[in-house]
């Protein structure tokens, strides 16, 4: 799988430059929190860095393994500098996660799993719910939020969130005319003009009107302040730069999802790594990918840091599942899927440290929910349980949405 060959939201003249400050938004308020999910798409090995194992029991890479100050343990190696760099800068306030549980071998069920909590693709990830929440305190949002990676789920929030990765939702939203291919017959090229959007807007207002005296009332209104917030985006001259183009890296993401946060538009944000982690046939894509990865997220970090940001965001680096111990027999060897993996956590109000545990053979064990020890008395942790801690730690009641789950809290104590 080759997820950086596939055609991204670029912005025209100077990249991300278009979008980068939001002339008509205000100020993000100093007590607001983001939350900021990077997903490894494709399944990483996480014997490379998060979980390290010994031979024989896995096949594993070269590397020595590193505990940093508030106890995280990883594996750093030479090839890999980005790695030690990462947790050099950010141990304090990063936690690693491992023995999560997906138990599901399949990209697409899995990749629901982890970021909705649930089995359904219909049900909204972690991040779409943490900002409806905040859109009921901050109205003001024009696009609560983004979907930069073109992977997230919004399930019946659709109306809060905007994607502006391969389907280019933004670029089609903020100029119509962009909807269509150069080489379409000039007929098929209709964009109503300012006199006719106002005309379907008050359609619109009366239909909503009707519609709150009956049954889907609450689809019609979150129609209709989709369309206030795609206006407000309008307003903005700077938007309209924005056009198809190539591939964009995970860094210059984050860097749109920090302006966005930054100048209120956003309050979460969805990232893909645009890496080559599905490696059944060579396995040396991992070490090229691992350091690719943190290479860029210290640049995240980085750029949160200098927008005065990191202590209030929560970053959630995921992947669907990970690789197994051992590497097959094709003749460029590699490793295939494996229902367990690790979760990599970082910014502000994370405990450090490293939480639950595997076996030598990657297998996943027994942990207390409470604060993410070993302990033959307690469970198995799940996706459900994992993604259930991150709303609670986002100030959201996870009950609604995986209801008769416990909660992980490990490092969201």
């Amino acid at each position: 799988m080759t997820m950086h060959r596939r055609n991204f939201l670029y912005g025209a003249a100077a990249g991300l430059g278009a979008l980068a400050v939001p002339k008509v938004s205000r100020a993000a308020p100093a007590e607001s929190r983001f939350l900021l999910i990077v997903f490894a798409q494709g399944a990483w090995d996480v014997t490379y860095c998060l979980d390290p194992k010994r031979a024989p029991a896995c096949d594993v890479p070269a590397g020595t393994v590193k505990t940093y100050p508030g106890g995280v343990r990883v594996l750093t190696s030479p090839e890999r500098p980005g790695i030690d760099g990462f947790f050099t800068t950010n141990a304090s306030r990063c936690a690693v996660v491992n023995g999560l549980a997906v138990n599901s071998v399949a990209h697409a069920s899995a990749r629901i799993r982890v970021l909705t909590g649930t089995r359904s693709e219909r049900n909204p990830d972690v991040a779409a719910i943490f900002a409806a929440t905040t859109v009921e305190t901050r109205p003001g949002l024009a696009l609560p939020y983004v979907d930069l990676g073109g992977s997230a789920f919004a399930g019946p929030l659709a109306s809060i969130m905007g994607r502006v990765g391969n389907t280019n939702q933004l670029v089609t939203l903020l100029d119509r005319t962009k909807a269509f291919r150069s080489g379409s017959e000039p007929g098929s090229r209709y964009a109503p003009d300012a006199s006719e959007r106002g005309a379907l807007d008050q359609f619109i207002a009366r239909r909503a009107e009707t519609a709150a005296r009956a049954p889907g009332s609450a689809a019609m209104a979150g129609y209709r302040s989709s369309r206030e917030r795609a206006e407000a985006l309008r307003q903005d001259p700077g938007l309209r730069g924005l056009t198809v183009g190539r591939t964009t890296s995970l860094a210059q993401q984050g860097a749109l999802a920090v302006e966005l946060f930054r100048s209120g538009v956003s309050c979460a944000a969805f990232l893909d790594s645009r890496l080559d982690w599905d490696t059944h046939d060579d396995i040396a894509d991992q070490s090229r990918s691992h350091e690719l990865l943190f290479s860029e997220l210290t640049q995240i970090s980085a750029q949160l840091a200098a927008a005065g940001l990191l202590e209030r965001t929560t970053v959630a680096v995921l992947s669907e599942f990970s690789r197994t111990p051992r590497l097959n027999d094709q003749p460029e060897p590699g490793k295939d899927h494996w229902p367990v993996t690790s979760a990599l956590l970082f910014g502000g109000g994370i405990h450090p440290g490293t939480y639950g545990r595997t076996d030598d053979g990657l297998g996943a064990q027994r942990i207390r929910m409470d604060d993410g020890t070993p302990s033959d008395r307690g469970n198995i942790l799940q996706f459900d349980n994992f993604a259930a801690g991150l709303l609670e730690f986002m100030g959201v009641s996870s009950r609604r949405w995986i209801p008769t789950v416990e909660p992980f809290h490990g490092p969201f104590a």
